[in-house]
Formats: C-alpha cells, structure tokens, sequence
C-alpha cells in the first residue's frame, strides 16, 4: 500500500515562494527561505529554527538578567537592614538583640510597635526594663524583663526612644530629659523623668506629647529646673509630681485645668511667700488632691496648716522633714 503524502503549503505564507521539500518533515521556501516543519500527524506547523548559537545566547542572557536581579534585589535588602540597624546606638541595638532575640537588622517597626512600657537607668551601664503588655491601669501587674547593657554614655543615644511608637509609659533615670525624642506618633499616658532644663534650655521633649492621652508626668531632681514654659503641653494632665524645684510663682500651674493632684516633695519656695502660693495652688478649679513634703512645708505655720486643712479637709497633705 502507498504511503499517503504529507500536506504541504501550496507556497510560502510569508512571501508566496516555492516550496522544496528537503526531508520527509521539512519544507523550505526557495525564495525566503523561510522553513516548514511537518508533525508526525502530517498536519503542516510553520515554525522557525534558531541556530544552536543563537539559542545559547538567548539563555545566557536570560539567566545573566536573573542573576542581575537578584544581586540587585539582595543589595536594596540588605541595604535597608544596613540602615535599619545603623539608626540605633549600641546600648540601644545590644538591648534589642537580647529583648527580641534576633539581628538588630531584622527587628522590624512592628516589633518595636509592641513595647508598651519601657524604663532607662543608669548603674555601671544602662540598665533597659521592658514589657510587651500595657498595663498602667493596673500598676505593673504586667510581667517586666531587665536587660543591663555594659555601655559608656558615648554608646548611647537618647534620641532611639522615638522609634517606640506604642509606648503607654516611660521612665527615664539618666540625662535630663530635654535630650530625648519622643515618637511623633504616640499615644503615652505617663511619663516618669530625671532632672529638667537649665535656664538655656529649649523644652522640645514635651512638644510631641500626645495632649489627648497624656494624664500623668513626675519630674525627678529637678533642682536645676528653671524653664517652665513645657507645661504649655501639659494642660490635659491629671497627675503632676516635682521634686526638688524651685517654686517663685503658684501661675506656672494655671494652665493646667484638668489637674486633679498635684504633689511637691522638697520643692524651695521663699519662707515669706510658702503660705500664698500653697492657698493658690489649692485654688485650682480641678485639683482634688494636694501634697507636700520637705523643708518648704515648715513655712506654713501650724496654725495655717490647720485652717487649710479646715477648709480643704482631705484634699490636702503634708509631711514636714
């Protein structure tokens, strides 16, 4: 029985020259040149052959354009985790490894969003107390960690606090606090600080407090407080502590409205002046509670004392040593 021929264009498709017939699978224009591939069905494909070198080259530039864009993406990832960790001081970055226990370059935003309490001290080192879990309601029933970080003050940068946009409280027993960046973005309740500004000062650390959730500030070793002026962002407080300050006027707390306790401890005021800046302090509209301790509290005669206490009953305090 005859072999039935295979199908083959009439002419070429691309110019509409003769075909010649080279093998029993291929066809090629005699004018173009142009090739034609015939399937073991003898159903006619038109296809185009590349040379074995074209091919090679082809490949080769496909798999060197892959390898171009994925050294080119390792060095955008790695750089970003370059500066990720680069924005953190030692004593801050040493601190991270071991609260996350990861590279400082992985610890993302997120991670840091997560930290709601944080304490700083200074002892032979800096000494970092943390906790994931907001618990200022409930007065550090929350569990707490300590990490110390051997570290010199060259080490440490201040300035790190702001990346820890979920904080609720903050306590800071190192520099005074003017060097301190809070997080643009926070929503801190309350705010524990060492030492104030000097009569040179610029009071930047409490301009980015969040008026509508702060409630509670304490002011530690304050003696060498002498710039007021940052109580402008504290007029929604609740809760106002100062130690060791120098008090010259009772009008530094009329802004504060919403106040509700107030408390001095070792506070210097002028014995002659004690009693009427104490009477003013008591006359906030908002203030339901008031508290005293230290030398300044012996200004106030114990006959005055009583007449306060007649007249304000439990709203006021004091303890005299």
């Amino acid at each position: 029985m005859k072999r039935q021929q295979s199908e083959t264009p009439a002419c070429c498709t691309a110019c509409g020259g003769h075909l010649v017939r080279k093998s029993p699978y291929l066809c090629q224009c005699d004018s173009c040149g142009k090739k034609y591939y015939i399937s073991a069905s003898r159903a006619h494909k038109v296809s185009v052959r590349l040379s074995m070198g074209k091919m090679i080259f082809l490949i080769s530039m496909g798999v060197m354009a892959l390898i171009a864009a994925a050294v080119l993406g390792y060095q955008l990832y790695t750089g970003h985790l370059v500066l990720s960790a680069r924005r953190f001081s030692v004593a801050f970055r040493d601190f991270l490894m071991e609260a996350y226990e990861k590279p400082a370059a992985e610890i993302s935003q997120e991670d840091l969003d997560r930290m709601n309490y944080l304490k700083i001290e200074w002892e032979e080192g800096y000494r970092f107390t943390y906790s994931f879990q907001d618990d200022y309601r409930a007065s550090g029933t929350a569990p707490r960690k300590s990490i110390t970080i051997e570290a010199s003050k060259d080490d440490f940068s201040p300035t790190n606090v702001q990346y820890f946009t979920g904080l609720i409280q903050l306590e800071l027993y190192t520099d005074a606090w003017e060097n301190y960046r809070l997080p643009p973005e926070n929503e801190i309740r309350s705010i524990i600080c060492m030492d104030g500004l000097s009569r040179y000062g610029v009071p930047q650390f409490f301009s980015e407090v969040n008026p509508d959730t702060l409630e509670e500030v304490s002011i530690l070793e304050a003696e060498n407080l002498e710039d007021f002026s940052f109580l402008d962002y504290l007029k929604n407080i609740r809760k106002f502590s100062l130690e060791k300050a120098k008090i010259r006027d009772a009008g530094i707390f009329a802004g504060l409205e919403n106040l509700e306790e107030l408390e001095l401890r070792y506070v210097v005021m002028d014995e002659e002046e004690a009693g009427d800046i104490i009477r003013e302090l008591l006359a906030l509209p908002s203030l339901r509670y008031f508290f005293i301790e230290g030398k300044s509290a012996w200004y106030i005669g114990d006959e005055d004392w009583a007449a306060l206490e007649a007249e304000f009953g439990e709203r006021v305090r004091m303890v005299r040593n």
